[in-house]
Parts: C-alpha cells; structure tokens; sequence
C-alpha cells in the first residue's frame, strides 16, 4: 500500500504546485553559440548577440515562433507558468543544485540525489539534470550569467543545509566542474575522439496520455484524460486556469478512487508501472510553463 501512495502523491503536488504567477510569465531568449540568433516570435524579430540574452514577457495563450533551427511552430504560454529560458537552438543547458552548509555545523544534511549527465560524449556526475527543451521551466536562483557565490545568508530554517539551483549553459558548466583541482581537463581528456553527431529534437507532447490496462484503473483516468487534452488545446488564460483547478479534483478523486482499489485487490507490478508512466506525462503538462502545440 505504502509504494501506491508514494506513486500517487506526485501527482497531487503537481496538480496542486503547478506554478506561481499571473496571466503572463517572463522569458530569456538564450544564446549560448558564437554566432548572433535571430528570432520571431508573435511577428516581432528579436536579434540575441551571441552569448547573450534577451528578455521577453508572453501572455498566457497561443503565441507564433519561427528560427533556424525549432522552424515554425505555434505554442501555448499557460496560466500561473513560472517563466524561464526560450532555447531555440535546442543546445543543453545544466541546473546545478548547490548545497549551501550551515557555519560550524558536522552534519551537511541532505544534498540531493547524484544523477549522471552527458556533454558531448563526456559524462559528468553529481547533483544536477540536464535539458534541451525548447522551454525550459525555471527553478533556479541563479540563471546563467549570474555567478553562483561562495556563500549565502538566510534565515535559520532549522537545518543543517539549504540548497539554491544555478543554471548553466553546456560550455559554461564545463568550466564551473574543471574548477576543482582534481577535474582540470577533464572534459577533453574524456571526449570521444570520434564523437557521434549529437542531435536535439523539438519536444513535442503526446495528445493523449499513456494506457491503463486494469479496467477499474482506466474508468478512474477517464476524466483525466479529457482534462488532459483539453489543456493541450487552452488558449484563453480563464479556461486554462479552470482545467487546472478541475485538474486537481480530478487527481484527488483519482488517488482516493486508486489507493481504494489497491486495498480490495493489490495492483500488479504492471498496474503500478502504468501509473507511474500516467503521472509522469500529466506533470510533464501541468508543470510546464509553455509547450509546443501537438
């Protein structure tokens, strides 16, 4: 019963912690290439130097984008979105989670998980994930011109530790990780000589979420999955905001309705699975800022 409930609560902090804000969120068109980006958005070109970037507020609601490299595409900007990098050349980013301990203390506290990204060919290990999105959401503290500073000062939250994220482009996350002694020329001693071309793909959503086969399972998901693709399609801020008040009623129902079912009769691994693979696409939607329209 225990491993359905920690599946289930995903989904609940999702639906209920989509995001913070208003009708519009604010956007960093990034360049982290050598050559100056060009790109339209709404009609309106923006011209982003290279290594640099450029600011952009987007209302929530359907939006035109046209570049080199994403074509031309349509995309909805979504209520309460938190905002964070327009990547239009699909290059990777990291987000670097810091942990900051308190003065004195002998216990750090928990850092993070270790996850182990790739950089053209090269893998790096530690605490951070890696994107190539064309949207990629914000949570961060620092973003990637801001340097990630020795130290901060908060007040007490009672831990041993607080953790603040930076966000990095690829060349500049290479550099930061070859600053400890021990990593100097890590990256070229590493490299693959022969390196296979890396290619980056415009992310695009599935219009419906993934199966259920258990019977019982799927009559629960059923609103869901209406939900789900009405909210593909929302592009007035007022319906958008309304499909995810609905969304959490109908993850709350889903829950009681899934952890019910699992006391008669305990779900099968595949049953379990399933779920998690139902969660993972619908906080994918609901948890971003904005998405390519299917």
């Amino acid at each position: 019963m225990n491993s359905v409930k920690k599946r289930l609560i995903p989904l609940l902090l999702v639906a209920l912690l989509a995001g913070c804000g208003d009708r519009s969120a604010s956007y960093s068109i990034d360049n982290p290439t050598d050559k100056p980006l060009s790109l339209t958005i709404d009609g309106k070109a923006y011209e982003v130097a290279a290594h640099d970037a450029e600011s952009v507020s987007l209302s929530a609601g359907e939006h035109t984008m046209k570049g080199d490299v994403v074509g031309d595409i349509r995309f909805i900007s979504y209520y309460r979105g938190r905002g964070g990098i327009i990547n239009p050349t699909l290059g990777d980013y990291v987000i670097y989670r810091q942990s900051f301990e308190k003065v004195n203390t002998k216990s750090p506290g928990y850092q993070g998980k270790l996850d182990t990204i790739v950089l053209d060919g090269v893998p790096f290990e530690g605490t951070m994930k890696q994107s190539d999105a064309l949207f990629i959401d914000k949570d961060w503290t620092y973003g990637v011109d801001e340097e990630l500073p020795d130290s901060v000062t908060e007040h007490d939250n009672g831990l041993n530790n607080t953790v603040h994220n930076k966000v990095f482009r690829a060349k500049d996350f290479i550099a930061f990780f070859e600053k400890n002694a021990d990593a100097k020329g890590y990256f070229e001693a590493n490299r693959p000589k022969n390196p296979s071309p890396v290619v980056h793909k415009l992310t695009v959503l599935s219009p419906t979420l993934p199966p259920i086969d258990d019977p019982a399972l799927e009559k629960l998901a059923e609103p869901l999955r209406e939900n789900y693709a009405k909210y593909l399609k929302a592009k007035d801020a007022s319906d958008q905001e309304a499909l995810q008040k609905e969304n959490f009623t109908l993850s709350m129902a889903f829950s009681r309705g899934a952890m019910a079912i699992n006391d008669k009769t305990r779900l099968s691994p595949e049953s379990s699975s399933q779920i998690d693979a139902f969660q993972r696409a619908i906080g994918e939607a609901y948890g971003s800022t904005a998405l390519v329209e299917p």
